[in-house]
């Protein structure tokens, strides 16, 4: 499952798990090699490579074994037409950084710019020392000529011309030598002059995740007792807020998906950026963003899309679990407790609805849940899967339910 990287509202890449990265609107694609002492390594044929998320948000991190150590690559979005591709030496040893270009039709070097299809699109701190290009082979199991001319020391110091394969089939190797423990930072150009991006001078992974984190802060927010949804959710809340931008999000052939998105983002209070992708929706997919679920959803909606990896269908479905409106005035919260939940603490904070914000805490005494809520006015409040025989219609309380039953 390839994860999104790119700042709200700019420019959206996605990132494989071997850690190629793709724009979304560029047909080409950036891989990474390191040749290392022993031999040169690919991500996409080493099985010691690991992949994460910064905090869980859009900074990714793909690890690779060298001897000694790792090449950690980090991709993130900078701005909104810049995305940084960084690789870190963490081991003892110099080694050799390959950034290779796949699959493009032309390509040409001008000092640390690298013009892919026709615009400056690669920006690093200074040219590469060495290069190699080739024509790729899509349907062979093999990394290509390029490939072999690398890996056998054949790639060329001589400035390079403009290389074109009006396949689209062009891959080139630029080649940059890493010493040992120090980081290489290179820019992806999307929109802005590549003269003006100075790659040291583009922020830093943490005060990127940092930024994400306040982003994170708005709309509804939860706390719950299992530490590996909670991250999950904040995956996907973070890929949510960038899809939200992405141009893909109102073609045909993506309007189901879309719709999810855009349904998503309301129930999860992202309001400005619902607003923006409800515009760029079509007819059905609008129709589609608009239903709501007559009934809260069952658990197993929740897990059955965490495994599939679909973020939206995941975040609807487990707001609708939290927080469901069931008509004009009646509201369900927790409607239903997963066994491993119960004596463990639950929060959600200003979960938007028609009528207003919902909140409410669930705290145990013993075998008994407490539920301290807050909501809109008028609202009549079920909590089935607290206890099913309670009800209020007071819009703020506290009260000590009846023990919670395992289910059968």
């Amino acid at each position: 499952m390839n994860a999104l990287v790119g700042v709200v509202g700019g420019a959206v890449a996605r990132v494989a798990p071997d850690g190629r990265v793709r724009l979304d609107d560029a047909a080409w694609s950036l891989d990474w090699w390191i040749g290392a002492d022993d031999r040169w390594h690919v991500p996409g044929r080493e099985r010691a490579v690991r992949q994460s998320r910064r905090d869980d948000v859009p900074v990714v991190e793909t690890a690779m074994r060298v001897p000694g150590g790792d090449a950690r690559q980090r991709v993130y979005g900078a701005a909104p037409d810049l995305v940084v591709v960084e690789v870190e030496n963490a081991s003892p040893a110099p080694f050799v950084l390959a950034l290779v270009v796949r699959e493009a039709h032309d390509a040409a070097c001008d000092g640390a710019t690298v013009w892919i299809d026709g615009r400056p699109a690669l920006r690093t701190a200074r040219a590469p020392s060495r290069w190699a290009a080739g024509t790729a082979n899509p349907a062979a199991d093999t990394d290509g000529a390029v490939f072999d001319d690398v890996a056998g020391g054949r790639a060329s110091d001589d400035p390079p011309p403009a290389l074109r394969d009006r396949r689209g089939r062009l891959d080139v190797a630029w080649l940059h030598p890493v010493a040992h423990r120090t980081t290489f930072r290179a820019a992806l150009v999307t929109g802005a002059p590549s003269a003006s991006v100075d790659p040291a001078r583009l922020p830093s992974p943490d005060a990127v995740a940092r930024g994400w984190s306040a982003q994170l802060d708005r709309g509804m927010r939860i706390v719950l007792p299992d530490d590996h949804l909670a991250a999950a959710v904040r995956a996907a809340r973070a890929e949510l807020l960038l899809a939200a931008g992405a141009r893909a999000l109102s073609s045909r052939r993506r309007a189901a998906a879309g719709a999810d998105l855009v349904a998503a983002l309301e129930d999860w209070g992202f309001d400005a950026e619902a607003a923006a992708g409800w515009e760029r929706l079509p007819g059905r997919a609008r129709r589609r963003a608009a239903r709501r679920r007559s009934e809260p959803a069952r658990w197993g909606a929740v897990v059955r899309a965490r495994a599939a990896g679909d973020g939206p269908a995941m975040l609807l479905a487990l707001r609708s679990v939290l927080v469901h409106e069931t008509g004009e005035d009646s509201l369900t919260i927790c409607a239903e407790l997963p066994a491993a939940w119960r004596g463990r603490d639950l929060e959600v904070h200003d979960a938007p609805t028609r009528r207003g914000p919902v909140s409410y805490a669930v705290r145990w005494h013993g075998p008994r849940p407490a539920l301290l809520w807050q909501v809109p006015d008028g609202s009549r409040l079920r909590a089935p899967g607290l206890d099913p025989t309670w009800s209020a219609s007071e819009a703020r309380g506290e009260t000590l339910l009846a023990a919670a039953e395992a289910p059968a």
